[in-house]
């Protein structure tokens, strides 16, 4: 995922990728060398890159992407001067349609709502959120987003929906996410350095964390100054508003790291192939209706060396499948699992060794994980390159 400078996000231009423009082929990028470092730009080209950390890394040969349009007048464009000294968070975000996932937006950081990312491929407009009440809580990159069915209604299912309720946001941060701790978790300050750890080969880059929920761990990334920009990114409107008002009232957000709040579905991610630098996922596939599918767009949006790092629930049997073997206690864990595949549609404690097939079967490497009783927290990698940062 990469970040452009605001300023030239309003200039591009809007072409689903694979399509030439001028506007690409008058600007050249530098592209990304064998050793995982970048290569310098062509000669003239290095006066239109903005700093490094916050450069994009687009693959050669795509081309500019659309600016999405904002609801209101926009401003003017700032003076060459104050546009060469423009804050950290002058930036913008890079997005995709959800449809067609080949035309791209920029959305920019420091106006990010109640904008229209409009695709000219798929004849669709995508960002403000039905509801006006919440239109400057996060942008909307759902397949309905602007464009709700008359008639038809997709099923949900059930642990979706829990989480679509405003009560169970209220509650997540004030006691719910607590509970969580007799299970085995250790608690949301020593699961962000964990998850920091394994994220030390992404960091300088932007990180996509995924059902963020109320956005716990999305505060904790942007206050750490360790990454580009981060999006909070769920499919629950509640959990998204209840995100918006923790970001409003934190002092220290209006200091850190560029954060946008989005809701996408995880199962249909928002994002260019190969763009994201690293994506973050806590506590969360144990919801996921579809996890396979998930985890294979996860692989899809990576980077070549982009990171996943995920924690999730184990089975009531896993402490003891770790003294004696998962494998010697499956037959149990099968049975006696109360959130098993076969006896659950709100959520699912796993085994160990089926996360360790869903990063393989979509093509993820470098599995590691750390574990205590029902907790796991484990990473894998995109295989072809190292992390550039």
């Amino acid at each position: 995922m990469q970040l452009r400078q605001a300023s030239q996000a309003r200039q591009a231009s809007g072409q689903p990728r694979g399509a030439a423009t001028p506007a690409a082929a008058a600007a050249p990028r530098a592209r990304a060398s064998g050793s995982g470092h970048t290569a310098p730009a062509p000669p003239g080209a290095a006066a239109a890159r903005p700093p490094a950390a916050l450069a994009p890394r687009r693959p050669a040969g795509r081309p500019a992407v659309a600016a999405c349009a904002a609801a209101v007048e926009p401003a003017a464009p700032a003076a060459p001067a104050a546009a060469a000294a423009a804050a950290p968070r002058d930036v913008a975000f890079g997005f995709a349609c959800p449809i067609c996932l080949t035309t791209e937006f920029t959305v920019p950081a420091s106006a990010p709502y109640g904008r229209a990312c409009r695709c000219g491929r798929c004849g669709r407009e995508f960002g403000s959120p039905s509801s006006s009440s919440s239109s400057s809580a996060y942008l909307d990159l759902t397949l309905t987003s602007g464009a709700p069915p008359a008639v038809y209604k997709q099923a949900m299912w059930q642990g979706t929906e829990l989480f679509r309720q405003p009560l169970i946001s209220f509650v997540y941060e004030r006691g719910w996410r607590q509970g969580f701790a007799r299970a085995g978790f250790p608690g949301p300050e020593r699961e962000f350095e964990m998850a920091m750890d394994y994220l030390a080969p992404a960091r300088g880059g932007v990180l996509v964390d995924a059902s963020c929920g109320t956005g716990l761990f999305s505060r904790l990334f942007a206050r750490s100054g360790a990454f580009a920009g981060v999006v909070a990114l769920d499919f629950s409107e509640s959990m998204l508003a209840q995100a918006a008002q923790y970001f409003r009232d934190d002092p220290a957000l209006a200091r850190s790291t560029p954060i946008v709040a989005v809701r996408a579905d995880v199962g249909r991610l928002p994002f260019a192939t190969g763009s994201v630098d690293a994506i973050h996922a806590g506590a969360a596939i144990h919801c996921w209706p579809n996890p396979q599918a998930a985890m294979a767009e996860i692989s899809r949006v990576l980077r070549p060396g982009g990171v996943l790092v995920a924690s999730t629930f184990l089975t009531p049997l896993a402490p003891l499948g770790e003294l004696i073997g998962d494998a010697t206690v499956r037959p149990l864990s099968q049975a006696f699992n109360p959130f098993g595949e076969r006896t659950s549609n709100t959520f699912r404690y796993w085994e160990e060794a089926e996360l360790v097939d869903l990063c393989a079967g979509v093509g993820l490497a470098d599995y590691r994980r750390s574990r205590s009783r029902m907790f796991i927290m484990f990473s894998a990698t995109k295989p072809g390159g190292q992390a550039e940062v």
